[in-house]
């Protein structure tokens, strides 16, 4: 069962967000071994341009300022009998349903000991310009369905 966990980033400038965006699709902390693959997706977005697709999203709506970003990762036991494909599938379906109406970037870290993804979520929805609303609520429904989906 993987943990999840919320990132706080104080800095929310854009440059920020590019960093953390530049930061986890890193080919050497993406690239799979065994399928020789990049693990780097998204929902509601190209997880390789997303950053650009972020930045049309939040000039469109005039929300450049602000809390840009949300990160979050979930990570799994070095002991758990899974392949870094599964666990990227595991997080693009997490980020689908967890974070509908926004531009998600979801990649899969296969670097270290445990395997795990990190989540860039856009603040801003693509729908209707409105800012999501992270609080204690939405994060306890955001670890109930990630654990729901790595029981399946």
């Amino acid at each position: 069962m993987a943990t999840f966990q919320y990132i706080k980033e104080a800095n929310q400038s854009i440059a920020a967000m590019k960093g953390l965006i530049n930061y986890c699709t890193q080919d050497k902390k993406v690239h799979d071994d065994i399928s020789q693959r990049r693990l780097v997706g998204g929902v509601n977005c190209d997880g390789e341009n997303a950053f650009t697709e972020f930045m049309v999203t939040k000039k469109s709506y005039g929300k450049v300022k602000g809390t840009n970003f949300y990160q979050y990762v979930q990570s799994f036991s070095p002991s758990e009998d899974i392949t870094p494909e599964q666990v990227h599938k595991i997080g693009l379906e997490f980020a689908e349903k967890a974070w509908q109406g926004h531009e998600v970037l979801v990649t899969t870290h296969s670097d270290a000991d445990h395997l795990h993804n990190h989540f860039v979520l856009n603040s801003v929805s693509f729908i209707d310009g409105l800012k999501f609303n992270d609080c204690n609520e939405t994060y306890g429904i955001m670890r109930k369905t990630s654990d729901e989906l790595c029981l399946e």
